[in-house]
């Protein structure tokens, strides 16, 4: 890329005197996002919020709980601006900050970075620079276009057939950004609805979908998990919800009332309408990001869950078996159990750690139950009742005891 060029929409290496700027949140939990990608590839540090780190700058646009501080945004990037005026021999990249979570468009947030358009050693998006200069909002839309040139008549092929098998549900059937946490769903990710309507009024993008989506209707498989598998059946919920918005009452209505029982994906419906929607029988739970470090985060309340190590330990092993365990079959992880202990303790198994161990992994005795009370503790001090039941373990006496929340919820940044 050349120095004076536009902030390209996807980033995956910096020359050495470059720096990715990202939209961090007020706790600094790069759990999502440009923020996750800053984190892996950059050296963004977990919990610092603003600032230079490594071959990254974070701006927090993210307050929490859905609420705006322009004032406060605005102040981070004006800092922002006077650093980069101090370090002339380096060169920011700023990405399209405040555009997910954040909630922000890119005219609003872009009126923030005025001064930084005079600035030689300042890159802005494409956006943020045609909303400072009263010039329409340019969309990319040749990376999906690109992309379908080589995939598309297979996953045609695939949904006529009934079976996804290709990896090309992100520039095919695209969903709003932010939703995914891979380099593949921020780059294919559709920023708004501005872009959603600029994507359907394309001659070439808007006639395949209709054309497949026409064909996922006319499946002969009435279930669209057997069609797409998890996670993508979420991905196409999605994607049917925002194009539903662009062209009401069409074929994506049709497709969301023949696959989903006429139910949106909420979360496309709050960052397009800037609110929460009330979904039939939906209730509104958090990604729980389990961190390299193995911190428990919800992701989307920017709240922490604590828990001591041998809790966190029991915790982690339900929430690794999604089918349930029996407490009469406790003993059986007995050594899983051990491990994910050492994995969040590395120093060595001491004897007291093993005696707790034994005992909780005894069904003759109330360990278990006494570490499932201390649990729904940490859960129910951050969350609503009727929320933290997704996140604790339940079940019936002398039945398989389970977490509920769905595993697409769940974010391993770590191996268990």
């Amino acid at each position: 890329m050349t120095m004076d060029s536009y902030t390209p929409d996807y980033i995956d290496s910096l020359l050495p005197d470059q720096i990715f700027v990202f939209g961090s949140n007020i706790l600094g939990y790069h759990a999502g996002g440009a923020a996750k990608f800053a984190t892996r590839k950059f050296g963004a540090v977990w919990g610092q919020p603003e600032g230079l780190q490594g071959q990254s700058y974070a701006i927090p646009t993210d307050h929490g709980d859905g609420v705006r501080n322009d004032i406060e945004v605005k102040a981070a990037v004006e800092r922002f601006i006077a650093f980069a005026k101090e370090h002339e021999k380096l060169f920011f990249l700023v990405t399209r900050i405040g555009c997910g979570t954040a909630g922000y468009k890119d005219d609003e947030i872009a009126k923030f970075f005025k001064e930084a358009l005079d600035l030689k050693n300042v890159s802005l998006p494409r956006t943020f620079v045609n909303a400072l200069k009263g010039e329409s909002v340019f969309f990319d839309l040749d990376r999906f276009v690109d992309a379908q040139q080589v995939a598309y008549e297979m996953a045609l092929h695939e949904i006529e057939n009934g079976k996804k098998r290709g990896h090309w549900i992100w520039y095919v059937f695209p969903q709003i950004k932010g939703l995914g946490h891979s380099s593949n769903s921020e780059f294919y990710g559709i920023s708004c609805k501005e872009e959603a309507q600029a994507y359907w009024a394309h001659p070439v993008l808007s006639e395949r979908l209709r054309e497949i989506t026409q064909a996922l209707l006319d499946s002969d498989n009435p279930r669209a998990e057997d069609i797409f598998g998890y996670p993508d059946v979420k991905k196409v919920k999605s994607c049917m919800t925002l194009f539903d918005l662009v062209s009401p009452n069409d074929i994506f209505d049709r497709v969301l009332h023949k696959y989903y029982d006429g139910l949106r994906c909420e979360k496309t419906l709050k960052r397009l309408t800037g609110r929460d929607v009330k979904v039939k029988n939906a209730i509104r739970v958090s990604q729980l990001t389990i961190t390299k470090d193995y911190k428990m985060i919800l992701s989307d309340l920017q709240r922490e869950i604590v828990m001591e190590p041998i809790v966190k330990a029991v915790y982690l092993l339900f929430l690794n078996h999604p089918e349930g365990i029996v407490f009469k079959r406790l003993p059986e992880y007995r050594k899983e159990l051990a491990e994910i202990y050492e994995k969040i303790k590395p120093h060595g198994l001491t004897e007291r750690a093993k005696k707790s161990i034994e005992d909780v992994t005894n069904p003759l005795l109330n360990s278990i139950n006494e570490k499932c009370a201390r649990i729904r503790a940490a859960f129910m001090k951050e969350l609503d009742k009727e929320i933290a039941k997704n996140y604790i373990i339940t079940g019936e006496r002398g039945e398989v005891k389970k977490i509920s929340l769905p595993r697409e919820f769940v974010v391993w940044e770590t191996e268990i």
